[in-house]
């Protein structure tokens, strides 16, 4: 079979996972996937290491998904390649590959580095406020890994729309631009990093919504709003029924190198700019409603553009 017949049998299979351009149908996604595995796709494969991390359709397995990221590597990813840099604690060998002098063994070494459990723990949270409920988290991403992120958003940004509860809209209060992550968009990394937050807020990965990168140029912002959006009597999501709602919201800053952009509590004044790989989180309701000291704002940027990630965390398993 031709690259080009393998390189669409893995952009097919990806399609149907998540339901994009495509019929939801998982189960033959991960079919194609794994038939361009056996004709030796390294972007397949490297799919396939995200897939087996998260327990996504597929038995969960870390061997495996570090197995498999190793595998795409060895048959010229580069973003399995990056991956691996990042994760491995083998700092030397990372260092070698940087400056080109991988050998053949190089991946393997890198692999067998990971340590899984020192890279999920996160630096401990500090709490700044009580009302609203604010933690801060310095150091939560190397920047290495910071700039990674915003690598993959480029040329993926859209106008934000803002999610009211029922429906998406665009608002004249929400000027930046966005981009959210499918489950094969974020990678090995990103399904740790997600652990990471877990563990950073006490709240388990299935209440996440997929997460998003927030791009501001100058002048571009959004306004005081909530991020609960349950209205306590309409359900939503393709089947009309979720009835859950945004707990916490965490942001990671992925770049420093602006003006203005400040997260701003208007309610309290209280007022947030992290520098590169630092994230603050905050709950949105209290006592199972919304929080009104919640209200929250990014503000304008003045200089420079703004890059940050951002996770909402729900009361109950995400399904909407």
């Amino acid at each position: 079979m031709k690259a080009g017949d393998v390189s669409a049998m893995r952009e097919l299979g990806s399609r149907l996972l998540v339901g994009r351009d495509a019929p939801f149908e998982p189960r033959e996604g991960l079919a194609l996937i794994e038939r361009a595995i056996e004709r030796g796709d390294p972007g397949a494969t490297s799919l396939l290491a995200t897939l087996k991390g998260a327990g996504a359709w597929t038995q969960q397995s870390w061997p495996d998904a570090l197995r498999l990221l190793r595998r795409a590597a060895e048959l010229g990813s580069h973003d399995a390649q990056a991956q691996l840099i990042m994760l491995a604690s083998d700092v030397e060998t990372a260092a070698a590959v940087r400056s080109g002098q991988a050998s053949d063994y190089t991946w393997g070494r890198l692999q067998e580095s990971i340590n899984l459990e020192r890279w999920v723990v996160p630096p401990m949270p500090e709490a700044v406020s009580e009302a609203p409920r604010i933690w801060t988290v310095p150091g939560f991403a190397t920047p290495e890994i910071c700039r990674w992120l915003i690598g993959r958003c480029q040329g993926r940004l859209r106008q934000a729309q803002m999610f009211d509860g029922q429906r998406s809209r665009f608002l004249a209060t929400r000027t930046c631009r966005d981009f959210s992550f499918t489950i094969f968009d974020g990678g090995v990394l990103l399904v740790l990093l997600r652990i990471r937050m877990s563990l950073a807020m006490s709240l388990p990965v299935p209440h996440m919504e997929p997460p998003q990168i927030f791009h501001y140029a100058v002048g571009q912002e959004i306004k005081a709003h909530y991020d609960s959006i349950y209205d306590g009597e309409h359900g939503y999501g393709q089947a009309g029924s979720y009835r859950g709602d945004r707990l916490a919201t965490l942001l990671l800053y992925l770049n420093d190198e602006y003006e203005g952009g400040d997260l701003e509590f208007p309610h309290t004044g209280f007022r947030n700019r992290g520098r590169t790989g630092d994230a603050v989180f905050f709950a949105s309701l209290r006592d199972g409603k919304r929080d009104r000291l919640s209200l929250h704002a990014a503000r304008p940027v003045t200089a420079g553009e703004k890059y940050i990630l951002s996770q909402w965390i729900h009361d109950r398993p995400f399904a909407a």
